[in-house]
């Protein structure tokens, strides 16, 4: 059977929420492109703009930008971002009744479990596509949640807060307090998203104790539909190993099976 040819989408932003810092979200209702999503899965998105405003057009960027699922209620359906660029800053600028230009849902999702003890674990922009699986976990397992930040405007609703500043919660990296949660909770499954840096920690830690983690990566893309190879990374052991795309194969990966020390 073919797979289904991938179809660029226009939808209207009916909702725009503004949160702290630099971070906001865009809402769109689609109740049969809700029914196709799931957590960990993402969007490439861009602003669309008519002819009318070509003059501006000219200096927007042209390629999409990946962004996560951060909720979907019956097609309500946020993504959750943070403006550090040209992309992301035109997105910023949008409002509601504007078109927005969508391919997706793209990637894999994190795994479904039931009766386990979880600890998620996300760092600054990595916290929305955890929103999203937890509200799909919390009924069935038992769950745990840790993130952080650089500074206060970084950090969002979770069981425990972290910042690099000291600003809001515990002082010091998010990784620090995961040894101690995963005795104190007993910890059985890992979900990680953010930075490389954590993600890597996080992995380090799990090997050793034999923990199962699933982490969501962040790569740049250029296409984001696996055509250009540009966000690949290497999967297997030191012996046997090729390289995944993160945009196609993930962004979910086992981190067990994720070669950290080849990037």
């Amino acid at each position: 059977m073919d797979k289904p040819k991938l179809q660029f989408l226009e939808r209207t932003i009916y909702s725009r929420e503004e949160l702290c810092g630099d971070y906001f979200i865009l809402w769109i209702w689609d109740e049969a492109l809700g029914e196709k999503c799931q957590p960990g899965q993402f969007f490439e998105i861009r602003a669309h703009y008519s002819i009318a405003d070509a003059e501006e057009t000219r200096s927007l960027p042209k390629l999409f930008k990946p962004i996560s699922i951060y909720d979907n209620a019956e097609g309500r359906i946020g993504f959750f971002i943070k403006k550090v660029g040209s992309g992301t800053n035109a997105l910023y600028k949008l409002k509601a009744g504007d078109l927005l230009e969508l391919i997706g849902p793209l990637g894999n999702g994190f795994p479904f479990v039931t009766g386990r003890r979880i600890l998620l674990v996300s760092g600054g922009i990595g916290y929305p596509p955890l929103w999203y699986l937890q509200k799909e976990l919390i009924k069935h397992n038992l769950l745990y949640w840790v993130h952080g930040g650089s500074g206060q405007s970084d950090v969002f609703p979770c069981d425990e807060v972290w910042t690099e500043d000291g600003s809001f919660g515990k002082k010091g990296m998010v990784t620090e307090g995961i040894r101690k949660l995963i005795a104190e909770k007993k910890i059985d499954l890992i979900y990680s998203c953010g930075p490389l840096p954590m993600l890597k920690e996080c992995a380090r830690i799990t090997n050793k104790l034999n923990i199962e983690h699933y982490c969501s990566l962040e790569a740049y893309m250029a296409c984001g539909i696996g055509v250009c190879y540009g966000c690949a990374i290497p999967v297997g052991n030191e012996n046997d190993w090729n390289y995944l795309r993160v945009c196609k194969e993930g962004p979910v990966f086992n981190a067990g099976e994720v070669l950290w020390n080849k990037f």
